[in-house]
């Protein structure tokens, strides 16, 4: 089909839309991100050994929309006993599971440690939320060990939308 329109009523059932529609058509003006209007939207905090907690907020990837309405907690993997790494809590939303969910992404154990890239393709689209310290065998993190990536425009960044954009 050539062209496309919708959200038309339907007229004896000629007219059906579905989610990705939907989706599609905010994702044009409303950019992927977390929402900004609370500055603890989504953070993480340290937890109680190993784990990292979510604290309550949204964001929107893609066209759809997520929401944590509770503080959330995030178990990460045991340390390594020779080499730190850096583990990476994300925000994926997945179109092959038809969902958006917190997830943290555990990095390789270096002497030298990199946080896990990002991936954005079409099944998958993760915001990078914080970066996790973890040192060699330690017990528990604590806040100096979070850098939080919120407002990092190439990890994750604020919602915007295209109201009031100027095109050339």
């Amino acid at each position: 089909m050539a062209e496309k329109y919708a959200f038309f009523n339907s007229s004896s059932g000629d007219r059906t839309y579905n989610a990705a529609d939907f989706a599609g058509y905010f994702g044009k003006f409303i950019s992927n991100g977390i929402f900004s209007a609370v500055s603890t939207n989504l953070q993480l905090a340290a937890s109680n050994g190993l784990s990292v907690q979510a604290m309550p907020g949204s964001a929107w990837i893609n066209g759809y929309c997520y929401e944590n309405t509770s503080e959330l907690e995030l178990a990460l993997e045991t340390a390594n006993g020779v080499n730190p790494r850096i583990d990476r809590v994300v925000l994926r939303w997945s179109a092959v599971d038809r969902n958006i969910k917190l997830a943290i992404k555990t990095g390789a154990a270096s002497s030298a440690p990199v946080a896990p890239a990002l991936i954005r393709n079409s099944d998958v689209y993760e915001l990078g939320l914080a970066d996790i310290a973890v040192g060699r065998g330690v017990l528990s993190i604590n806040a100096g060990n979070i850098t939080d990536t919120r407002l990092n425009t190439a990890l994750c960044g604020t919602v915007n939308s295209l109201i009031g954009a100027v095109y050339e």
